[in-house]
Parts: C-alpha cells; structure tokens; sequence
C-alpha cells in the first residue's frame, strides 16, 4: 500500500513538474516561457501546432520527432514549443491548457511556424512567418529547420548578442 502510494505521489509530482498536459517529450507548452527561454538562449522557436481531430499530428509524434537526428538538431538550435489549436467541439470535454492564442490558430493541422524570441518574422516570400504545414519525414523537416535556423541568423541573430 505504502509503496502504490509513493508511486501515486511520483506521478503526480512528475506531471506537475515536467507538464501533465506535454504532448511531445520535452517540448514546452507555455508560449510566455518559451520565448523568454529564447532570448536567453539565442535561439529561434519552433512552434508545433496540433490539434485533437488531426489525423496526422499523433503521426508525427509518434514517427518524425522522436528520430533521433531530428531530435538532437532540434533541441541543439531551437527553443521546441508545441500548442493545441483545437477550439470548440474539437476539444472534446478534456481542458485545453496549452491552447494557442488566436494568432497562431491555424485550419490545417499539423503545422510548424518557425520565429524568433519576439515572435519575430523569419520571412518566406512576404508571409508573416515561416510556416510548414502538412506530414513531412523527418529528413524534410531537419530541413525546414536548417534553413529556418539559417534565416534566424541572418535576421536577427545579431540582436540577442
């Protein structure tokens, strides 16, 4: 008994601590944390934006982040956010609380943006921010990031020296 206890305790603790609500293993789901993270750091985000009726987004979870060169050049260069941009019915009767703010809702689903600290621009061809949607392998998407980390350099790498 004493020791299902400790482990109950355990549980609750570690999701208090590393976030109950974390879809991807160590990526933050606080949009204020994460670019204060990036300013210290130097870093650009990148945004992971899913949502509950998304066929693909449990896809890329499960197969694209986890490969382990993506993963190592992700958490090398970024500050790794992910948000829910579920709203309504789709949220089903569980709390969303890493909802994305409004801007960053997005109707196709999963979608990376990728920006600076100060949700600053890393222009494509005059969009407001560098943004890839759809299913893409994780080759692909380590380049995506290359040239997003790329492009943050040039930009605005100067700024947070």
């Amino acid at each position: 008994m004493k020791r299902l206890s400790a482990f109950i305790i355990f549980i609750m603790v570690s999701n208090f601590v590393y976030g109950a609500n974390d879809i991807v293993k160590g990526w933050n789901t606080d949009l204020n944390y994460s670019e204060r993270e990036a300013k210290h750091l130097k870093r650009p985000i990148i945004l992971f934006l899913h949502s509950v009726s998304c066929f693909y987004c449990p896809k890329v979870i499960e197969d694209v982040l986890p490969n382990p060169k993506l993963a190592k050049f992700l958490k090398k260069n970024f500050v790794r956010l992910e948000l829910d941009t579920s709203t309504g019915s789709d949220s089903i009767e569980s709390e969303v609380t890493d909802q994305a703010p409004p801007r960053f809702i997005v109707s196709i689903t999963p979608a990376f943006i990728f920006m600076g600290p100060n949700e600053e621009k890393l222009a494509r061809n005059g969009k407001k921010h560098m943004i890839v949607y759809g299913f893409w392998n994780a080759e692909d998407m380590e380049k995506w990031a290359k040239d997003a980390l790329r492009r943050f350099k040039t930009l605005y790498g100067d700024k947070y020296k």
